[in-house]
């Protein structure tokens, strides 16, 4: 009941944006797809080729009947030409060797694109692949193809090819629903200028939270404008290190229960510790260094902050200070930090025609010859270890520690845990930093279960609604 509501919904609002985009394998013989996207002048222009679907039916293609598959990817606003490009040096790449599959491309900004999917799906007009960051209890929508048989027949083990990360992010229930397009992991930077201005002794391994703390109030000269930490948000709690490396887990891992989670008195001490950063210790960067510079660390003003391999290109190349990594800081001393590590995953519609060649695209896309590619372009990192080995990437200072982080037991973050999370749980935390903060309502041990009991009772409502 619940998915017919919701593609009903979709339906109503995006029906105009299918008029636009109706470029997939499903439609009928001689129409005009979709293949390419350039810039002019910064605006982007679809490039339009006429094809010649092949039959209907997979099970009438022969060996010679040439077919088109729909792949649908994002771009967001500080995506580079080289970003862009990607996409179709691969989707040629593949062509090249399966000179019977063309891959029509289509890009579209990263804003509202799930919806633009799910809309697609609905009318039966939705690319046959594409990557996504859902949860991986999507798969209970019925939309995603199950992976597991392809993956068994070709002998193609996830575990064992890719980072921990790119395997769990794909698998629900026992079954694979999406490969990784790539993998990352977070890890902590330190300006060593600014430590040496204050002479504080850099970050060492094996750092502690409370090690953080007070080097963050240690390295702080608001009067010279220089901060120990980049600017909180709610994110510190939802996609930071720190949002499982506090002693705690706000949510279960599989995303269903707050309650019993959120709410323990170990819990809301870990809240304490980070708000406090800015309330009370006052080591936070405001708000507006990330406006002026786009990346709050580039106005060279901040003492510890954070980088993934997905800001590595602009980092190295705007970065004009001196600096050293370290693995995020344990909650414990002795004990190993939890890392923080995450994977775009490609996905197939399980109402594609042409299923066979759709597989060969995934495979090729997610195997050994597209992760050299996407290696070689420095835009992603790949979801394949060995590919890191044979870059020479585990010597780079940056990419080095990541490679180390992404090699750890993967946890799945706390808002790609649940399929709901953003309509339940992921406002509870805007709710407490401007209450804690803005208006010192600083008692969570009263203000923390209400909020709490209505995000569970909405996951449960969302839950059951599936089972209808």
């Amino acid at each position: 009941m619940f998915k017919k509501k919701i593609v009903s919904l979709v339906v109503f609002l995006m029906i105009g944006t299918i008029v636009l985009t109706s470029c997939v394998s499903q439609v009928e013989p001689e129409v005009i797809r979709e293949t390419e996207i350039v810039y002019v002048e910064g605006t982007p222009v679809v490039q339009y080729v006429e094809v010649t679907p092949g039959p209907k039916e997979e099970t009438e293609l022969g060996p010679d009947d040439v077919v088109t598959i729909t792949w649908w990817g994002t771009e967001r606003g500080k995506d580079t030409a080289e970003t862009r490009e990607i996409h179709f040096r691969l989707a040629r790449a593949f062509e090249d060797s399966h000179p019977n599959t063309k891959v029509a491309v289509a890009l579209f900004p990263s804003r509202a694109f799930a919806t633009r999917v799910l809309t697609g799906i609905a009318a039966g007009q939705g690319p046959d692949i594409w990557y996504h960051y859902w949860s991986p209890d999507i798969a209970t929508q019925g939309f995603l193809e199950d992976l597991t048989p392809y993956l068994e027949r070709d002998a193609i083990d996830p575990e064992e090819m890719y980072f921990p990360i790119g395997d769990i992010r794909g698998k629900y229930d026992g079954k694979y629903y999406a490969l990784p397009r790539d993998a990352t992991a977070y890890v902590f930077v330190y300006n060593k200028e600014v430590f040496d201005a204050a002479g504080v002794e850099y970050p060492q391994p094996g750092w502690t939270i409370e090690d953080f703390r007070e080097k963050a109030i240690a390295i702080t000269d608001q009067e010279n404008n220089v901060y120990g930490v980049s600017t909180i948000d709610d994110g510190w709690f939802q996609w930071h290190p720190f949002s499982f490396n506090l002693g705690v887990d706000f949510l279960s891992l599989d995303g269903t229960q707050v309650e019993g989670y959120m709410d323990t008195p170990e819990a809301i001490n870990a809240m304490k510790f980070i708000l406090d950063l800015e309330a009370v210790d006052q080591v936070a960067a405001p708000d507006g260094l990330a406006d002026q510079f786009g990346y709050d660390y580039l106005s060279g003003q901040i003492g510890m902050f954070g980088v993934t391999s997905w800001e590595y290109l602009a980092f190295i190349e705007q970065v004009d200070f001196d600096y050293g990594v370290i693995s995020p800081p344990s909650w414990e001393e002795g004990e190993e930090s939890i890392s923080w590590t995450d994977s775009y995953m490609f996905y197939m519609n399980k109402d594609s025609i042409y299923k066979e060649r759709v597989w060969e695209f995934m495979k090729f896309l997610t195997g050994p010859e597209a992760a050299q590619i996407i290696a070689d372009s420095n835009v992603w990192t790949p979801a394949i270890p060995e590919i890191w080995v044979e870059s020479g990437w585990v010597d780079d200072p940056i990419l080095g520690e990541v490679y180390a982080e992404l090699q750890k037991p993967a946890r799945v973050l706390n808002y790609e845990r649940n399929q709901f999370y953003w309509d339940c749980v992921g406002g509870v935390w805007g709710v407490i930093m401007t209450g804690y903060i803005d208006e010192g309502k600083t008692d969570l041990d009263v203000i923390v279960p209400p909020l709490v009991q209505e995000a569970q009772a909405c996951l449960d409502r969302n839950m059951a609604s599936l089972e209808d």
